[in-house]
């Protein structure tokens, strides 16, 4: 029997971007010396997704990055013809890739080397559906994006920092020991799937459009078939935290999009009748409360939400059975300390 040298594999690194020639030029040449290193026949697609204009340059990007496409040994910039978000950007991505392995990646991270190997290994278990990097905060803060647990807050899910990584290791030498661990959720920025999972069915939500959230819902879909979603702190990315979407979306509809996602999140997954209990009493009363204190962007968030309910009902119908309650899955998905 011959035997494949773990984390060898080739892969397909997608990069969906928006305007974002200046991170581009700063972050990929990271990714295009991880991929010479390899030299495992690896490639690199950059999907621009400005959106096509009559009069507009369409190699514009192509051309900001023309000294780093060509020193990568397979690198190239498609274009949408219009501008489609972070989903289908990602979808345009994956139907470009050669390889059965993608890597995602936003344009505000930057790798360190090494970074795939690790996660090639952790995908050779067909139990997990995806692998994460340890996220370094380019900010200095705590790793706040590296291993994800899905928390419930007084009627809401929240994503909140599980503390393993911290417990278990407190310099670079000793995350190099740690295993794997499990995640509810792997960064839509900065994971490794299968392609044919990120396909059809498979693929992000649109109910997320424009962007938050999505991953977090393609993540859970896995672990409610009974998947794993895993970080590997072996494999280390530095993230500009909305580095991309900051500076190109006004802070307030970031916020929009992200309380909107997670209740739509919420409508979606929560199957137990005591969680939606919860939920609806704490919907209510922040309703009143919002209504009391004239909190107009508090009721816009949920305006917004209504106006997908009956398409997150539908999507909630169309979801498989889960091997495992709300509740159960977050346990089994939370590395770090339990509610």
């Amino acid at each position: 029997m011959t035997h494949r040298e773990p984390g060898r594999a080739p892969v397909s690194v997608v990069v969906p971007s928006y305007r974002d020639a200046d991170w581009l030029a700063r972050n990929l040449p990271a990714v295009v010396a991880e991929l010479s290193r390899r030299a495992r026949g690896d490639e690199l697609i950059v999907v621009d997704d400005r959106g096509a204009r009559p009069g507009d340059d369409h190699e514009l990007l192509a051309d900001a990055l023309a000294d780093v496409l060509t020193t990568a040994p397979d690198a190239r910039v498609v274009v949408n013809e219009r501008n489609l978000g972070f989903a289908p950007s990602v979808d345009r991505g994956v139907r470009e890739a050669r390889h059965a392995l993608v890597f995602l990646l936003n344009p505000d991270v930057t790798v360190r080397a090494g970074f795939l190997d690790p996660l090639i290994a952790a995908l050779e278990d067909p139990e997990v559906a995806a692998a994460a990097p340890r996220v370094v905060r380019a900010d200095g803060g705590a790793d706040a994006e590296a291993l994800a647990r899905l928390a419930w807050r007084r009627g809401f899910p929240a994503l909140e920092l599980a503390d393993a990584l911290d417990r278990d290791a407190s310099s670079d030498e000793e995350h190099a020991a740690t295993a794997a661990l499990p995640a509810a959720f792997a960064l839509g920025g900065a994971s490794l799937w299968r392609r044919d999972e990120l396909a059809g069915a498979g693929a992000f939500d649109p109910l997320f459009a424009p962007f938050y959230w999505e991953d977090v819902d393609r993540a859970w879909r896995a672990w409610r078939g009974g998947r794993r979603i895993v970080v590997c702190p072996r494999s280390v990315v530095v993230h500009e935290n909305r580095g991309t979407i900051g500076a190109a979306v006004p802070e307030r509809y970031v916020r929009a999009a992200i309380e909107k996602n997670r209740l739509l999140f919420a409508w979606k997954h929560v199957d137990e009748p005591r969680r939606l209990t919860e939920h609806l009493d704490a919907l209510r009363a922040r309703v009143l409360s919002a209504a009391a204190r004239d909190d107009r962007e508090a009721l816009a968030w949920l305006c917004l939400a209504l106006e997908q309910g009956a398409d997150a009902l539908r999507a909630r119908d169309a979801l498989p059975a889960a091997v495992a309650g709300f509740d159960e899955l977050r346990a089994r998905s939370d590395a770090g300390r339990a509610d």
